[in-house]
């Protein structure tokens, strides 16, 4: 056989070989994207939490808040605690262009427990093995020099403990798919006991429709287990719903309350709807009356259509006739006196209220034969 023959058969088998290794690599990667994909965060969240967080797309939660002209608002209201320090420590670390996110680290949840403070979080991430490492590389420059993670073991799961200085320590936690971390290694241990318990929120019978609910990616949602209204007193099994949507002057809260079948929160929302006061004060409205709403909506129009525009009027103006509740306030009001609005705002709002002041906020209420539905607007005084 000729020489020429025989480097040209060795030139095609090296080809076959490289696409067929290579195929092979494809296929392994999608295979492992897939199993990743699979990972059910919430399979790990203790069902006892008080919130959960979600993201399916952080690099767009990082970029999009330096867009709305209330970027800085934005900066100024944030969750304290582990979830700032891990997205401020991602945002610098990947800044670069020499790492970067990959498409299952795009999604996490941030659980928040009891007491209600900004070390009682765990971060939850979908990940596949680059992103391990990425995280586990960060999470290593933070450590003070000369120390090295310390490794545990709790009921057969391996825990990973970083000092980060200030007698703050980080636990983390991996397997396959995810990683998990939080300050406290305790909620790590609960985490690792509702996975390998089955008691996590996957298992929970109010909040596991709502995960099966929620099929489309979601930018930000929040889930608290609190009444939306605090006056409505709804069941302390209640979880209310909160996805987060943003325009460049308007932030928009939207979402629904899920409670047992046996609960009647949706009846005792109609009836203590039907005892709330009706208000109308300067830059005010609080109103359980369709009808008075819908004047005060009118005489809002025809003030905006006759020189009198406002923002306060704009707000008013494109409220729903349908609602069955509806509050409307500056939120200089709220912050100068958050003692008188706390039957009508959720604590993770008004403990914020100061950080508020720049919005109109106008909430509505709607009560639906299956479950109440709301909508919260915050619209930016610029």
């Amino acid at each position: 056989m000729r020489l020429r023959v025989i480097v040209k058969l060795g030139t095609i088998m090296s080809v076959l070989l490289f696409c067929m290794t290579l195929a092979y690599y494809a296929f392994m990667r999608l295979d492992m994207t897939e199993r990743n994909r699979s990972v059910n965060l919430y399979s790990m969240v203790p069902a006892k939490c008080v919130a959960v967080m979600e993201s399916d797309d952080i690099d767009r939660l990082l970029d999009d808040a330096l867009v709305p002209n209330y970027s800085q608002e934005l900066e100024r209201f944030r969750f304290p605690g582990l979830f700032d320090f891990i997205l401020r420590g991602l945002k610098e670390y990947t800044s670069d262009n020499v790492h970067g996110l990959g498409h299952q680290m795009g999604h996490l949840l941030v659980s928040f427990h009891q007491p209600s403070m900004a070390d009682n979080q765990v971060i939850y991430f979908r990940m596949d093995t680059a992103d391990d490492r990425i995280l586990s590389d960060m999470l290593q420059e933070y450590a003070p020099v000369n120390f090295l993670p310390k490794k545990e073991t709790y009921r057969g799961k391996e825990m990973v403990i970083y000092p980060l200085g200030n007698d703050e320590f980080l636990t983390t936690y991996a397997e396959n798919g995810f990683f998990v971390l939080s300050y406290q290694k305790r909620l790590i241990e609960e985490v690792i006991d509702a996975k390998l318990d089955k008691t996590s929120l996957e298992n929970d019978a109010v909040f596991a429709p709502i995960v099966e609910k929620k099929k489309k990616r979601k930018y930000l949602t929040l889930y608290a287990r609190n009444a939306g209204m605090p006056f409505l007193e709804q069941d302390a099994s209640c979880w209310n719903e909160y996805e987060f949507h943003m325009n460049s002057d308007v932030l928009y809260l939207t979402g629904e309350t899920f409670a047992s079948d046996d609960c009647s929160c949706v009846a005792l929302a109609k009836e203590r709807i039907g005892e709330a006061p009706f208000v109308k004060e300067e830059q005010l409205l609080l109103s359980s009356d369709k009808d008075s709403t819908m004047l005060y909506m009118n005489r809002a129009m025809d003030a905006n259509e006759n020189g009198n525009r406002t923002l306060f009027n704009e707000c008013l103006s494109n409220l729903s006739y349908e609602a069955s509740f509806t509050f409307v306030a500056d939120m200089d009001r709220v912050a100068d006196n958050p003692q008188n609005f706390q039957d009508y705002l959720p604590p993770f709002i008004l403990s914020r209220a100061s950080f508020l002041r720049p919005f109109v906020l106008s909430v509505q209420l709607m009560l639906g034969e299956e479950r109440p539905s709301h909508i919260w607007v915050f619209t930016y005084k610029n």
